[in-house]
């Protein structure tokens, strides 16, 4: 089976999209798949991440996302992809349309609800309290779709950390000894910054902090130097090894964006921030459904008000309790799987 997806990320955005598409393809290829990347070549783009990973990659520059190269029309052309995946905030039902006499299915991967598709699959990861109700009007209505958490797209090794957890019983002795702060790739708000003016207010005395920053973070120089001269601050950079920093964790401080079901799968809590206006709605959600804390906007939240977050937590480790919890009911890091099998079944 012949896969293709079309992606972009750069500083400004998408770095997301490509990890969950990433994700997808790594397990898709353990049941034989032939994956292909189409991807604009961006400032802070993920392609060698892309290449070093194995896959095939077809690379242009282009300011218009819906242009379609010579390359990838070759590509369609001589492989005639079972399956297209698009995950792209710029494109829809008219770009989806040029293409459907060239691949065999289409899938979409989307968080919006925006705009509209034409697409035989439509997965939409997000929680809400009523997700059947978003796309209404916006697809065919032969399309299936995989809505809702139960089909987050994690990496196996969430599942499998997410198992230690439970059989450690880590999420059921709640203390404050380590907190992470991790913004996504590029953070391009800068809220790392903001919050580690708010730990190094607080001065807690015996608690750690992961920094993780992802490569295409602007500030990251400036970030790793001032994680060396603070003690117990540790600096991670493009780090393979999320999931256990994770699972080490007690607490996050974070955006609202796909590592939302990362961390509600191994029950860590977390005080969240929207970075982008997507992020506003689904975090209001999964805080009223009380798996996290979520504070408002990037650009109205204060160190203050980030210091104060944490300081509730560190005077009482116990209310950590009922945000773990309630983020492993709503995850439990076996989407990957529904999502593949949702998909053969489709195309049998």
């Amino acid at each position: 089976m012949n896969v293709l997806f079309r992606a972009d990320a750069s500083v400004e955005m998408g770095t997301g999209h490509v990890v969950r598409c990433l994700t997808l393809a790594n397990q898709w290829v353990q049941q034989g798949a032939h994956v292909t990347f189409a991807c604009r070549r961006l400032p802070g783009d993920m392609t060698r991440w892309i290449e070093e990973q194995g896959f095939g990659l077809l690379v242009w520059e282009d300011e218009n996302p819906a242009a379609v190269p010579a390359s990838v029309s070759e590509y369609l052309q001589q492989n005639a992809p079972e399956f297209l995946v698009v995950d792209h905030y710029q494109l829809d039902a008219q770009w989806e349309r040029s293409l459907r006499d060239r691949v065999g299915k289409i899938l979409i991967i989307d968080d919006l609800a925006n705009r509209n598709h034409h697409c035989d699959v439509l997965l939409d990861q997000n929680y809400f309290a009523h997700p059947e109700d978003r796309y209404q009007g916006l697809l065919p209505s032969t399309t299936r779709c995989l809505l809702g958490p139960a089909y987050a797209l994690l990496r196996p090794e969430f599942e499998a950390m997410r198992l230690d957890l439970l059989a450690s019983g880590k999420r059921q002795r709640p203390t404050l000894k380590r907190i992470q702060v991790c913004f996504g790739g590029s953070d391009p708000t800068g809220e790392t910054q903001t919050v580690l003016d708010a730990l190094s207010s607080l001065q807690l005395a015996n608690c750690q902090v992961d920094v993780i920053v992802g490569a295409s973070n602007p500030a990251k120089a400036s970030i790793q130097a001032r994680c060396q001269h603070q003690p117990g601050w540790h600096f991670h950079c493009q780090t393979p090894h999320i999931a256990r920093l994770m699972a080490e964790a007690d607490l996050a401080i974070g955006a609202g964006g796909t590592t939302t079901w990362e961390r509600l799968c191994l029950g860590l809590p977390a005080i969240v921030l929207a970075v982008a206006d997507n992020q506003r709605q689904i975090s209001q959600e999964v805080a009223e459904a009380g798996a996290q804390v979520y504070l408002g906007p990037s650009g109205t939240v204060t160190a203050e008000q980030i210091a104060q977050s944490v300081l509730s937590f560190a005077r009482n480790p116990a209310l950590l309790k009922p945000y773990a919890a309630q983020g492993m009911q709503l995850v439990d890091g076996c989407g990957i799987n529904r999502v593949l099998a949702a998909l053969k079944s489709y195309n049998e």
